[in-house]
């Protein structure tokens, strides 16, 4: 290719109205809301599967967890229901010898240790309260005397004839239980009562089908350790937490060291403890495993489609967004070139007619001044040929200055003024004698609660007058009404000029601000008037709207706000 078409070629990029940025940052937040699109839903849900997925995980091991402390609290019951069996079969035995001596009390506790190795002594009591036999490893307790021992009492009040103590230290400061039996025998109140080892009760426990899952503690309703693994703490030591009497049995959550933990517990009915089950082992690996490690993959895989689609859709959007802008700008570029022929056609219009009478004028001044032609021109003829060349020239100049106003910006002179006093100004100093003369009623609805106004008063003055004159021509010679309304919106002041006149369709509303269009008749207008009045506006930080129904009238509204930097 030649140098001379390389330096021809233009880069499609020339035609954008915005920069490299601006598409960059669209692009960007493109692909943010097609991520909320297409990604957003997906992780909700994935969210929502999984913290289903959690409560019926956790809904399951609660039921797991009740289940187990309903079992184990039902294990224990018969255990200790076997005990009482036990030991009313001695007292009821009609064999036994009552009361028995040393040596019978020995071969009872055999007799109890074959059923369970839980027993650990065995003694009998007299009316009086007194251990008059007892068989055991401490032999001290032997005649004496638990009158005031509180199982002993509640045993002597009670007509149950049964007692299941909680775990104490007693005579022997040790931690046992207490389980005993009462009888009248030949009208004498009489105990048989036996000590149960507590590792052998919470060994008995773990030997139960589904212990190896959970941890099993024993507490009374004061929330003290009746039996419990090292790990939790030991008997007669206080409890982190005391599950409900209401239901029985049931499941919850207690909050321990900062963290919850979910729990099993069953209340027994032979005794005031409540079994209570917790997870053997935290699930600190099961976050990545099974049915919640899919769902995890399947979203992540969902996630990355989503972003991957969001990008490449984003890119299209942006894609699609420049060629538009492509267009645009190639269109507004070519209705500029149109602009600047119909400029040109206009103004070569506008000057061709005075310039056509002062080339004419001009001409005939020469003639006569020629000899050969033998004419002569008096100095009343000769002076009215010179005006007419100068109002041609002064024509020529009012068309240049105006089309200069309207593509160079002027500096203002911005002062505080009153919205009113500028529009009494054109309406009876400016316009006053002809609108006296004509049949046009002018109308002010004026918003007396209207704050200064910072702006050029002259050239506020001008576009008011424009558009005032605009409106008499629309009127024309018929009667008409124009109506100038104030109002203020915020920090901005609206002036409303209404008129009754002709109106105009839409394919003239459209151009009504463009140069040299005009809709009177040919030199009766310059078709600037409204062209540099919307440069002024502008220029003011203001807007013009306007609004028009053919054979109605016209509606031009000043949109201008209050305080300007100077």
């Amino acid at each position: 290719m030649p140098a001379a078409e390389k330096k021809k070629t233009v880069s499609f990029a020339e035609f954008l109205p915005f920069s490299e940025e601006h598409y960059r940052v669209m692009r960007r937040k493109q692909v943010v809301r097609l991520l909320l699109m297409y990604v957003a839903p997906v992780a909700i849900l994935a969210a929502f599967f999984l913290i289903q997925y959690d409560a019926i995980v956790r809904e399951s091991k609660r039921l797991h967890l009740q289940a187990i402390a309903e079992s184990q609290a039902n294990t224990l019951e018969l255990f200790l229901s076997e005990r009482l069996v036990n030991l009313s079969n001695l007292i009821d035995d009609p064999r036994h010898e009552f009361p028995p001596t040393s040596e019978v009390m020995e071969d009872d506790l055999d007799g109890l240790r074959k059923n369970s190795n839980a027993f650990v002594d065995i003694g009998f009591f007299d009316s009086t309260g007194v251990q008059t036999s007892y068989a055991g490893p401490y032999p001290s307790l032997e005649k004496r005397n638990y009158r005031q021992e509180s199982w002993y009492k509640t045993l002597y009040d009670d007509q149950t004839g049964f007692i299941i103590t909680d775990i104490y230290l007693g005579f022997r400061q040790r931690p046992h239980f207490t389980i005993a039996v009462s009888r009248t025998i030949d009208g004498a109140f009489v105990v048989l009562r036996a000590t149960l080892a507590p590792e052998e009760i919470y060994n008995y426990l773990r030997s139960q089908t589904g212990s190896a899952e959970a941890i099993t503690s024993i507490v009374n309703q004061t929330g003290n350790y009746q039996l419990a693994t090292p790990r939790l703490g030991t008997p007669l030591e206080a409890s982190s937490f005391v599950p409900p009497q209401k239901p029985d049995v049931g499941a919850g959550e207690a909050r321990i060291d900062g963290r919850y933990l979910l729990y099993g517990y069953s209340w027994l009915q032979m005794a005031n403890w409540a079994v209570i089950v917790q997870p053997a082992s935290t699930d600190t690996q099961a976050f990545l495993s099974g049915f919640r490690l899919r769902i995890i993959i399947i979203s992540v895989l969902f996630v990355l489609f989503g972003f991957v689609v969001a990008v490449i859709r984003a890119r299209k959007l942006v894609d699609m967004q420049m060629e538009s802008d492509r267009t645009r700008a190639q269109l507004g570029h070519a209705a500029k070139l149109a602009s600047v022929g119909e400029l040109a056609s206009g103004i070569a219009h506008e000057i061709n007619n005075p310039l056509a009478v002062i080339t004419e004028e001009s001409g005939l001044l020469m003639d006569y001044m020629d000899p050969q032609f033998g004419h002569t021109l008096d100095e009343n003829d000769l002076h009215k040929r010179l005006s007419t060349i100068q109002e041609s020239a002064f024509r020529c100049r009012d068309i240049t200055r105006k089309l200069l106003r309207f593509v160079r910006r002027t500096d203002f002179d911005l002062q505080e003024h009153d919205v009113h006093d500028i529009i009494n100004g054109v309406i009876d100093d400016l316009l006053g004698p002809e609108i006296e003369v004509s049949s046009i009623a002018v109308e002010r609805n004026y918003d007396r609660s209207l704050p200064k106004l910072t702006t050029d008063s002259n050239q506020l003055q001008q576009v008011i007058l424009n558009i005032v004159n605009n409106a008499s021509d629309a009127i024309g010679d018929e009667q008409g009404t124009i109506t100038i309304t104030t109002s203020s919106h915020g920090n901005r002041v609206r002036i409303s000029i209404k008129d009754t006149g002709c109106g105009m369709i839409q394919e003239q509303l459209d151009k009504v601000f463009m140069p040299f269009f005009t809709t009177k008749e040919v030199g009766k207008g310059t078709g600037l008037g409204l062209s540099v009045s919307y440069g002024i506006v502008r220029g003011l930080g203001g807007e013009i709207e306007v609004e028009s129904t053919k054979g109605v009238g016209t509606t031009f509204t000043l949109v201008l706000p209050v305080k300007q930097k100077r």
